[in-house]
């Protein structure tokens, strides 16, 4: 026995469709806008003890941003971030590192929003 199943779509419903595909293959909660403004990094590391690393902004939402680095931070750390042009800072985990030639693009989550500062 052969069910032959029929979809009938209504005008927008493919529109509709790829917006939520695009959406499920982002996989974030919250749009990403593109920035231009400085970082300040703060990380701790076993050897070096806390370091600063200064970064640029790529892209940023309420629960994560992207910066270039001319070093890398290693996967699974916790750092703290100052974007002072911004009046922000808190925490951030480091989801990714990638070398992106001579400098480092990395994803960082907040997990909870930033917080304003003076």
């Amino acid at each position: 026995m052969t069910v032959k199943v029929l979809i009938k779509w209504k005008p927008g419903d493919a529109v509709k469709a790829r917006a939520a595909a695009a959406a499920f293959s982002e996989h974030r909660f919250h749009q990403r806008l593109p920035v231009k403004y400085k970082f300040s990094i703060y990380a701790s590391d076993p050897a070096a003890g806390q370091r600063y690393i200064p970064a640029r902004g790529i892209n940023m939402s309420k629960s994560g941003a992207l910066v270039e680095t001319e070093e890398p931070i290693r996967v699974g750390s916790l750092v703290y971030v100052k974007a002072r042009d911004l009046a922000l800072m808190g925490s951030a985990s480091v989801r990714h590192c990638n070398a992106k030639g001579s400098k480092f693009r990395i994803g960082l989550h907040f997990p909870s929003p930033l917080t304003r500062c003076l």
